[in-house]
């Protein structure tokens, strides 16, 4: 028997159950696990404090802080509607309560690209990292056939542990992540203790905050944070989905402040003589006094690279997943495996992109490691794009359901107005070519897709309408928003209510089993 549908403020939420996916497949640890593996810490450690360096100088520690604020804020929004209704189609939900429909297949579309973009960057980083791991050890090899099996290789094993199963990736992702930061940080620890103990507290002066570099800096800092909103992608398996979840997207962004805090500060202190054009951490490594550190570090780094691919192919099949169960995509993409319950055909679909572009980027002459930079400078906008359009949606949201208080929007205002400034910064100044460039090749793959949902507006709308209604109430937002009378209770394949005028009373939640699916 199917649970009841509900309608908030005339707008239906429908379907009940998962449409496949495990229910209850991962706790509050394997959400987190997901969270941070996405946003890959480990990667961004090895490489952001010296770019943050580059664009800030000493101010750099500063541009890290300031970053972090910035996406606090963001996680903060997302936390308030993440602990009241709850979705696989993560950020495009989320935009689409506020905003209505075409916005929210303009941001889960958005998130799409995003996650498609670091599938690749992420494949071709750990090709790079894998290679350079193996030339340390004497293996060396320039034959193209060499390379395009380690984007085999690696392309494989991130496909496979999604399509096993959201908790075993889950496992993998978390032990393999603290695994790489622990290796990192004996870089960053004796960074620390060769440099003496005191404090450079020109890396902290106020002056920072007056110098508009330390900002421009903090584009890289936010940039740096993508993918810990994937946790919201699993609102669908997780357990006690509200709570974790919203809980989960604070925690990961406040873990992984601190950890780029605490190793931007000490990098910066061995930033003497650096060449540019090789990687960082073996050079931090060598000034720090431990040059042995490279070899565990390599390879630990060349890991956690097929971890973060793993965990965007999760979120990503999720992605797609969603947007097929409300008709905006094919209906193959809907398949789950029938045994492990996991996205199959979003899965594989994501895994043979990524192996694509990694092949191209292979092939042709402008480099792997170039491909790489404005591949995932590209992916940024679709990030970026998401979260602006969620943290305007929310408080419109909130508003319609009498949930808006003044604190919340303050909090959703100042994060609008804080990646608003993270777009200026990408147009104002204007930067040198290809970056200037790049942010328009973005916007005509954003072109490209919202002709699907233009199409489906035109010929199917009422298959565009339901967009972004794939969600489940918490019991007790239910609860809430009957007694307020925004809640309707319908029937299964109408629009009359169930039983008597909505209230308290006749809307019942979901079985604990089913869920009420928008």
């Amino acid at each position: 028997m199917s649970a009841p549908q509900f309608a908030v403020n005339g707008r239906s939420l429908r379907e009940a159950g998962s449409g496949g996916l495990e229910q209850d497949a991962v706790g509050s640890w394997g959400v987190f696990a997901q969270g941070l593996a996405a946003a890959a810490p480990s990667v961004a450690i090895a490489t952001v404090p010296f770019s943050l360096f580059v664009a800030a100088g000493k101010g750099a520690a500063l541009a890290a802080v300031v970053g972090l604020a910035a996406v606090v804020l963001v996680a903060a929004t997302i936390s308030f509607q993440a602990g009241r209704t709850v979705s696989s189609g993560s950020l495009g939900t989320y935009a689409g309560n506020g905003l209505g429909p075409g916005f929210g297949y303009a941001a889960g579309f958005s998130l799409l690209v995003g996650y498609i973009g670091f599938a690749t960057t992420g494949t071709l980083g750990g090709v790079l990292y894998f290679e350079s791991f193996l030339e340390s050890v004497g293996v060396r090899s320039e034959a193209t056939w060499f390379k395009l099996a380690l984007v085999a290789v690696v392309v494989a094993v991130a496909v496979y542990l999604p399509y096993r199963g959201v908790s075993i990736s889950a496992k993998y992702e978390l032990v393999f992540e603290v695994v790489a930061v622990a290796l990192i940080f004996l870089i960053v620890a004796a960074s620390y203790t060769s440099y003496g103990w005191r404090l450079d507290v020109e890396q902290f002066s106020p002056a920072h905050l007056g110098n508009s570099s330390t900002f421009i800096a903090a584009v890289t800092a936010v940039g740096s944070y993508a993918g810990f909103e994937s946790v919201a992608s699993l609102g669908a398996e997780s357990r006690d989905p509200h709570r974790t979840i919203a809980r989960s997207l604070l925690r990961v962004v406040l873990i992984i402040g601190a950890l780029y805090i605490v190793a931007t500060y000490p990098q910066i202190l061995q930033f003497r003589g650096v060449d540019g054009d090789r990687a960082i951490l073996p050079q931090v490594a060598a000034n720090a006094g431990v040059g042995w550190a490279v070899y565990p570090v390599g390879l630990a780094v060349t890991v956690a690279f097929v971890v973060f691919v793993t965990a965007v192919i999760n979120s990503a099949s999720r992605g797609l997943f969603t947007l097929a169960r409300e008709g905006a995509l094919p209906a193959f993409l809907t398949r789950v495996h029938p045994s492990h319950k996991t996205p199959v055909a979003g899965i594989f679909l994501i895994g043979a992109i990524a192996a694509a572009f990694s092949t191209t980027a292979t092939l042709i002459s402008v480099g792997r490691l170039v491909f790489d930079v404005y591949g995932g400078y590209v992916a940024n906008w679709g990030f970026l794009t998401s979260y602006l359009l969620v943290v305007v949606a929310t408080p419109i949201w909130l508003y319609r359901i009498r949930a808006l208080t003044t604190a919340k929007l303050v909090v959703s205002a100042t994060a609008a107005l804080a990646i608003g400034y993270v777009v200026l910064s990408n147009f104002y100044p204007a930067p040198a070519f290809p970056f200037n460039v790049l942010p328009l090749i973005f916007a005509a793959i954003l072109f490209a897709g919202m002709s699907r949902y233009w199409y489906l507006r035109l010929r199917r709308p009422e298959t565009a309408a339901r967009i972004g209604s794939v969600q489940t109430l918490s019991e007790a937002e239910q609860a809430r928003l009957a007694e307020l009378g925004i809640l309707e209770v319908l029937r299964a394949g109408g629009r009359e209510p169930a039983s008597g005028p909505p209230g308290p009373k006749t809307a019942p939640g979901p079985r604990h089993d089913e869920g009420a699916l928008v």
